[in-house]
């Protein structure tokens, strides 16, 4: 009843300043392994042959801060690069991922979007392909 209300207040509210710059870091992959690499030269990699899961990490640090990370980690469970969702090349992982890996859960993805806290969303896992929402 008072959505009239609500809706003209909201007009009125000035959203948050996101952060417009992109990460210095940056991802790349080929037919054989996904490479992060920092600003200082740093670089870690994982094979794509190695690759026991992907999870999404938020936090409660944005909008001002990278609040979202992939997480990639071998089959034995140890963790693998962090990428920051703002990484140069990104995008072209993610749509990597999503044909390479099947099972992909793009609607864990979605969910991890809408996270405002400290959280981790599963969105693939070696040997488990029935997970929701894959594509």
């Amino acid at each position: 009843m008072l959505s009239w209300l609500r809706k003209r207040l909201q007009r009125h509210e000035m959203p948050p300043q996101r952060r417009i710059s992109v990460s210095p870091v940056r991802v790349t992959h080929d037919d054989k392994a996904i490479v992060l690499r920092q600003p200082n030269g740093a670089a870690e990699q994982i094979l794509w042959s190695d690759l026991g899961s992907v999870s999404v990490m938020t936090s409660d640090g944005g909008p001002f801060e990278a609040d979202l990370f992939w997480v990639l980690a071998h089959r034995d469970g140890r963790r693998g690069p962090v990428v920051p969702m703002d990484a140069q090349g990104e995008h072209e992982l993610l749509k990597a991922m999503q044909r390479r890996l099947p099972g992909f859960d793009n609607m864990a993805v979605v969910e991890a979007m809408g996270s405002a806290s400290d959280a981790s969303f599963v969105v693939w896992e070696h040997g488990r392909r029935e997970m929701s929402g894959a594509s």
